[in-house]
């Protein structure tokens, strides 16, 4: 393997191939209960967040150096339910500064083929294969 300009990596053997390095956050909602009950969700759902570095994680620590100096300090993490409006204004305009891409991929557990179903462990795989599939692809 040889270090590209970029920090790249490539093969020397005869392959074109180039592999980039890229952080990926995820998360997820929803339950593994398949009823309709109280309390099931009707969706499972996963969602990544692609960035080509962590100046992210460096211009949200700013920001939240700012908020404490004009007095806005936080309890604790940024959270969109729990932050005042002016906080989550400041916090979106960060992002939207960011290159980043965004995936989310929503199952409706209702309509899971029953070989999915057999296991919450089955589920959650297939869950994770199938939006990895697609982030993989850059599709």
């Amino acid at each position: 393997m040889r270090e590209e300009d970029d920090g790249a990596q490539s093969s020397s053997k005869g392959s074109d191939c180039t592999v980039s390095r890229v952080f990926v956050f995820a998360d997820e909602a929803g339950n593994f209960d398949f009823s309709r009950r109280a309390g099931a969700s009707r969706y499972f759902i996963l969602v990544t967040l692609t960035l080509p570095d962590c100046s992210a994680g460096l211009a949200l620590l700013e920001l939240r150096r700012e908020l404490a100096w004009e007095g806005m300090g936080l309890d604790c993490e940024f959270h969109a339910t729990e932050d005042k409006q002016a906080v989550r204004d400041r916090v979106f305009a960060v992002i939207k500064r960011l290159a980043l891409r965004i995936d989310a991929t929503i199952l409706e557990k209702r309509k899971a083929q029953p070989q999915i179903r057999t296991s919450d462990d089955e589920f959650y795989k297939f869950a994770w294969f199938y939006h990895m599939k697609h982030l993989a692809r850059g599709s």
